[in-house]
């Protein structure tokens, strides 16, 4: 919950203090950040009001007074070094290899059995998302090694 409000709080202060050039537009670029930085604090107030009121949440399946297991560690940890790969991999391998590859790990941290249909859904819907960014949008996305294909 914390989190959550200092999340809020980073996106409202960067979104505040990043400077714009003039434009005459109707609607400013800053309106959807600051909308995601007031929804995320107002979320938060909603969960430290529910817990000053003694609303825990209890997992799916438990019931009040049954013990609840200890986080998933593997599963955090397989999803953190698909989103660090997804890092060190967009520029050198390009935009379809990196998420591809995390979609991938993203699912396998999931204890998704069936790996080659995850692969292959993966990375058809990852080049459906980078040709519609760079052919209907025109915003350009990494190509990296497939660059010119």
């Amino acid at each position: 919950m914390g989190s959550l409000f200092l999340l809020g709080f980073i996106v409202f202060w960067d979104t505040a203090r990043t400077e714009l050039p003039a434009f005459n537009l109707t609607v400013s670029p800053k309106v959807f950040p600051f909308a995601i930085a007031f929804l995320l604090m107002g979320l938060s107030a909603l969960l430290i009001i529910n817990i000053v009121r003694g609303d825990g949440a209890i997992p799916e399946g438990l019931e009040a007074g049954d013990p609840i297991e200890k986080s998933d560690y593997k599963t955090f940890a397989l999803v953190l070094a698909s989103l660090f790969a997804f890092l060190l991999l967009i520029e050198r391998a390009g935009f379809i290899i990196a998420a591809s590859i995390t979609f991938f790990g993203i699912t396998v941290a999931f204890d998704n059995k069936k790996h080659l249909r995850a692969a292959v859904f993966g990375t058809l819907f990852i080049t459906v998302i980078y040709f519609s960014f760079t052919h209907f949008l025109h915003v350009q996305l990494p190509a990296g090694i497939l660059k010119g294909i």
